[in-house]
C-alpha cells in the first residue's frame, strides 16, 4: 500500500474566469469525502473537481488495482491517495477510506459518475440537521414490472425491518452520507457490504432519510462482471450482490426484532405406526397421494374436490384435519372418506409430514384446504409429474410477477429463495404457497415447507410450472404467518450454508479491515407433542383408532 498527500491540501487553484464557484455548507462540521477508484482516469478528474467545490476537510481516494493514471489524477486534484496495486473488491476501498478519515460527516460517491457539487448538498445538510444516514432515492424502480432480484431484496429488507417508507432505498446506491455516530455504531468494516451496513444502521438508528433523487443507474458504466457467463443464470456481480442481500438478511434474522419462533414436533412413533398400518390395510395403493391440510379456515369447495377424487383410480386422498371442523368431519364420514385427526397443533408443515409418512404413492401432491382447488388442477399436476418424473411441480404464480409496489412483499423475499436454484428460470415459486407436487423420494425430506424448499433448491431440483392456482386470498389472510415461516427458512438456509447463503464475495479483501464480529441471538423453540388418530368411515374393523 502506498500513501500520498499533496502539499496543496487546501486545493488552492489559480483564479480563472471559467473556475466554478465553491458551494456553501456549514464548516462547523468536518466533512470527509470517500471515493474508491480503479482505472478511472477518464472521469475521476471531473468527479473531484465537483467535490472540491464543497471544500471538504478531507478528500480521500482509494486507488486499487489500477493500471492507468488514476492515482496521478487524484493527487493532482489535491486528494489524499491511498493506493493498492491489486484489486480490493467492491466496496472494500470505501471502508478503508472511512477508517482513514476523521470527520463529523462522511460522504461516499464513486469515481466513474460525475455529480454536480450542488447535488451533494442535501445529503450533507441532512446529517447536519441530525440524521444519521441520508440515502439517494431510486424509488422509480419500484413502479416498473419485474424489477431485478437485488432491488426486490432491498425492498424486502426495509419492509421486515419496519421501514416500509424507505421502499428500495439502500446504501448500495451512491451518493450517500453518514454521521460519525452511526459509523462508530456499525463499524467501518460493515461498509464492505452496503446491504449489511444499511440493515445494521436501521437496527441502530431511526434517523435515516432520503433527501433527494439522483438517477445514477443510467450513468453506470457497463462492466464485464455484470454479464452472466456460460450457462450461469447470474453474472458474478449479481452473485456478489445476492450474497450481500443474504448476508444482510442473516444479520436481521439473528439480531433484528423479528421474534421468530421455530416449531419442533415430536411424534409418538408408536401411535403413528398404528395409524399407518390401519391406513395401509384399509386403503388401496394409488400412484399419487393427495395430502391436504384442513383447519377451521377451509374452503367449502374442498368437499366437492375430495368427492370427485374418491372416484379416481390415480389419486388417493389423505385429509389431515386440525381444529374442530365438525361440519367437514361429518361430511367426510358421510362420504366414507377416511381422514387423520391431528390435535394440539395447527400448522401446515407437520400435517404434510404426517400425510407423507402414510402415503404410498409414487408422488405426493400437497395442499392447504383454504385454497380452492379443482379436480382439473389436480389432473394438471399429475400430467406434469408423468412428463417430468423427477421434478418439483409448483403452483405457477408468475402472473403476479409485477412491480415491487403492487406485488405482495412476500414474493420479494421469496425471489431470494428461488435464486438459490441457479439452473431454473423461476421467480415466484414457493412451497409455502401450495399446491405443489414432489416425487416420493423427495417428499420424504419434508419437515416444513420453509426448510424443504431451501434443501430442494440448493440441490438444483428440476422445477416445472404446474397450473396457476389462485393464492391471493391465502396471502392476504396469512401474510404474517407466511412471512414468519419464510424468515425461519432463511435462518435454516444459513445453518446449512454460510452467512451469504453460499454466494460468492467476488474477491473482496476483507482481511485488510478489522473483523466484524456480531454475536448470534438464540431462537425460540416451541416443542409440540401432537396426538393423532385414524378415523375410518367405511365398514372395516378399524373404526377410530
Amino acid at each position: 500500500m502506498q500513501y500520498f498527500q499533496r502539499k496543496n491540501q487546501n486545493r488552492i487553484k489559480k483564479k480563472s474566469s471559467q473556475q466554478k464557484l465553491p458551494v456553501q455548507r456549514n464548516h462547523e462540521y468536518r466533512l470527509a469525502v470517500i471515493v474508491p477508484a480503479m482505472n478511472e482516469e477518464d472521469t475521476l478528474g471531473a468527479v473531484l473537481e465537483e467535490i472540491n467545490r464543497l471544500n471538504p476537510d478531507e478528500l480521500i481516494v482509494i486507488v486499487n488495482g489500477s493500471k492507468d493514471q488514476t492515482a496521478s489524477v487524484a493527487s493532482e486534484k489535491g486528494a489524499t491517495v491511498i493506493q493498492f496495486h491489486y484489486p480490493l473488491g467492491n466496496d472494500v476501498g470505501r471502508a478503508i477510506g472511512a477508517e482513514a478519515a476523521n470527520a463529523d460527516i462522511y460522504l461516499f460517491t464513486d469515481a466513474d459518475i460525475v455529480i454536480k457539487a450542488e447535488q451533494y448538498v442535501p445529503f450533507i445538510v441532512a446529517i447536519e440537521n441530525g440524521e444519521d444516514v441520508s440515502l439517494n432515492s431510486i424509488d422509480w424502480i419500484t413502479h416498473f414490472d419485474k424489477a431485478d432480484t437485488i432491488s426486490a431484496g432491498r425492498y424486502f429488507l426495509n419492509h421486515i425491518q419496519g421501514r416500509e417508507d424507505l421502499r428500495a432505498e439502500n446504501l448500495l446506491t451512491i451518493p450517500h452520507a453518514m454521521s460519525h455516530h452511526v459509523l462508530q455504531e456499525i463499524g467501518v468494516s460493515a461498509l464492505v457490504n452496503p446491504m449489511l451496513a444499511n440493515s445494521m444502521a436501521l437496527q441502530k438508528t431511526k434517523n435515516i432519510t432520503v433527501p433527494c433523487t439522483i438517477d445514477v443507474l443510467k450513468m453506470n458504466k457497463p462492466r464485464k462482471n455484470h454479464v452472466a457467463q456460460g450457462n450461469s443464470q447470474l453474472s458474478t456481480a449479481m452473485q456478489r450482490m445476492q450474497g450481500d442481500t443474504l448476508e444482510a438478511l442473516h444479520y436481521i434474522v439473528h439480531h433484528g426484532d423479528l421474534d421468530l419462533v421455530d416449531t419442533q414436533v415430536v411424534w409418538d412413533e408408536q401411535e403413528l405406526e398404528q395409524c399407518r398400518e390401519a391406513w395401509w390395510e384399509d386403503q388401496p395403493k394409488k400412484p399419487v397421494s393427495f395430502v391436504v391440510y384442513i383447519d377451521d379456515h377451509y374452503d367449502a369447495s374442498l368437499v366437492t374436490t375430495i368427492a370427485q377424487l374418491q372416484r379416481n383410480e390415480t389419486v388417493e386422498v389423505i385429509p389431515v384435519v386440525a381444529g374442530e371442523c365438525s361440519v367437514l368431519c361429518w361430511q367426510l364420514e358421510q362420504m366414507k372418506q377416511p381422514y387423520l385427526r391431528l390435535r394440539q397443533i395447527k400448522k401446515m408443515g407437520p400435517a404434510f409430514e404426517l400425510g407423507q409418512r402414510l402415503s404410498r404413492g409414487d408422488y405426493c401432491l400437497f395442499h392447504h384446504g383454504f385454497i380452492p382447488l379443482t379436480i382439473y388442477h389436480v389432473a394438471q399436476f399429475v400430467e406434469q409429474a408423468i412428463a417430468h418424473p423427477s421434478a418439483l411441480i409448483y403452483n405457477d404464480q408468475e402472473k403476479l410477477f409485477t412491480s415491487l409496489e403492487d406485488m405482495p412483499v412476500f414474493f420479494s423475499g421469496q425471489r431470494l429463495v428461488t435464486m438459490l436454484n441457479q439452473t431454473a428460470s423461476v421467480e415466484l415459486a414457493s412451497l409455502l404457497l401450495p399446491p405443489f407436487l414432489l416425487p416420493k423420494n423427495k417428499a420424504k425430506q419434508i419437515g416444513t415447507p420453509e426448510t424443504m424448499q431451501m434443501d430442494l433448491l440448493l440441490e438444483n431440483i428440476p422445477m416445472v410450472a404446474g397450473p396457476a392456482v389462485n393464492v391471493q386470498p391465502f396471502l392476504d389472510k396469512f401474510e404474517d404467518e407466511l412471512m414468519h415461516d419464510l424468515l425461519l427458512g432463511f435462518r435454516y438456509l444459513f445453518s446449512k450454508t454460510t452467512v451469504r447463503g453460499g454466494f460468492s464475495d467476488e474477491g473482496r479483501r476483507r482481511e485488510l479491515l478489522p473483523n466484524l464480529t456480531v454475536e448470534k441471538s438464540g431462537l425460540k423453540i416451541d416443542r409440540w407433542e401432537p396426538s393423532l388418530a385414524y378415523v375410518y368411515t367405511g365398514t372395516s374393523q378399524h373404526a377410530d383408532t
